[in-house]
């Protein structure tokens, strides 16, 4: 079993920058396959978390949304509103990623001990926790799976 941060975190991290658009970052996350990433501001500094369900909260903001519909209910439901929608839609995806981020995030360091990290996990209910450095630079981060990972490896 990994007890520390630094022996179980991914350090090749993908990351985003507060003013990337969420169009762009939802396309990210989709070719990267991944549900989540730390924002940096212009000086490389951790400003925030940004993850699918930002997104998707984004989008709950918008009368005709439901997670439980399909979009084929949303276009037989709203059909005379679509281009209402699609001009929604593009509105969702020219947001900066920093309006919908979760700010001042929760940041472990590389000798966080792997329980520590988890509780701050639980408590949060962050999926993920960017590492930085003592300088405060992005070194790595550590998410749920990779806590679980270490369980057994």
């Amino acid at each position: 079993m990994k007890e520390r941060v630094e022996e179980a975190m991914t350090r090749d991290v993908i990351m985003v920058n507060e003013n990337d658009s969420v169009a762009d970052v939802a396309q990210l996350f989709r070719t990267k396959k991944i549900s989540g990433a730390p924002v940096l501001n212009d000086r490389e500094e951790v400003v925030g978390v940004v993850s699918e369900a930002d997104i998707i909260k984004l989008l709950d903001t918008f009368h005709w949304y439901t997670p439980l519909l399909t979009t084929l209910e949303v276009l037989h439901r709203h059909g005379e509103n679509v281009h209402n929608i699609q001009e929604d839609i593009e509105k969702a995806g020219r947001m900066r990623v920093k309006e919908i981020m979760s700010k001042n995030p929760e940041t472990v360091s590389p000798d966080t001990l792997i329980d520590d990290a988890a509780l701050i996990m639980y408590s949060t209910g962050f999926n993920r926790l960017p590492v930085v450095n003592k300088t405060g630079k992005l070194v790595g981060i550590i998410t749920r799976a990779d806590i679980i990972a270490s369980l057994y490896l």
